[in-house]
């Protein structure tokens, strides 16, 4: 299988190209961009082991995104002949797109939801020629302080949006889950399967749920459907997460520094 090795602000393909190939992200970072009146709009980052690039080849229309490399990335290259044998003999991959799918159809869900219960969803923006200040994130779980038998966990943000949701059992459908992090769960769950996201927009981290079940507590304010609100601004410096309800055990720091 063709690879090609893209360096940080090198651009994949743009909008408007000829779509022939899809990508495998081996490694690396890949941002999707459209053009618009105020300059470039972020749509996704894209992380290790996700399919881009292969709606535009499979409905035969030009690139309708730029996609740009953010770090030194690896991609494997699928053209449009290959694409069907490439998932057959890589079920790995295969697993990997399914998810890749999955997630998409589920936040297209969750955003027609939003839309029809008429809550602003602002997207996330590029500010051109700006250079965004580097941070250190870090999760840490406070089981110690809720006395809860669950694992702790302390974990530093690499890539984002960072997902977070339940550990599944089924591995089965554990495969085809696109989280970060799986938390363990017993029932009654106050963890969804697919619970919330860390993500950074307008300049700020921002903790958005995924359509979860009981949603999240955020510094003491509740992010949910039900709550009206999906989305929370994340400070500098030490955040209480609750995933759940007031009582869950899942508590957690997440901490913010920005680094010199």
């Amino acid at each position: 299988m063709p690879s090609a090795h893209f360096n940080p602000g090198q651009i994949i393909f743009s909008e408007g190209d000829k779509s022939n190939e899809a990508y495998y992200l081996v490694s690396g970072l890949v941002e999707i961009s459209i053009a618009t009146p105020h300059g470039a709009q972020s749509l996704a980052k894209l992380g290790p082991g996700e399919v881009f690039g292969e709606m535009g080849m499979i409905m035969d229309r030009p690139r309708t995104a730029t996609a740009t490399a953010l770090e030194p990335t690896l991609v494997e290259i699928i053209h449009e002949q290959e694409f069907e044998s490439y998932f057959i003999q890589n079920p790995q991959r295969l697993h990997a797109y399914l998810a890749t799918l999955f997630e998409r159809i589920r936040k297209t869900d969750l955003l027609l939801r939003v839309a029809t219960q008429n809550q602003p969803v602002p997207p996330s923006q590029k500010t051109e020629g700006k250079r965004e200040p580097a941070y250190r994130v870090r999760l840490r779980s406070c089981y110690e302080r809720t006395g809860s038998p669950h694992k702790a966990l302390d974990l530093t943000i690499t890539k984002l949006p960072f997902r977070v949701g339940r550990a599944y059992f089924d591995t089965a459908v554990a495969s085809l889950a696109r989280n970060d992090v799986s938390i363990e769960d017993h029932a009654p769950y106050q963890l969804s399967r697919n619970h919330c996201e860390i993500d950074f927009e307008h300049g700020h981290f921002v903790l958005r749920d995924r359509g979860s079940k009981l949603g999240s507590i955020v510094n003491g304010e509740v992010i949910s459907m039900d709550s009206g609100k999906i989305t929370a601004r994340l400070k500098k410096g030490d955040n209480e997460i609750v995933f759940g309800t007031h009582g869950s055990p899942h508590v957690f720091t997440l901490n913010i520094e920005e680094l010199s």
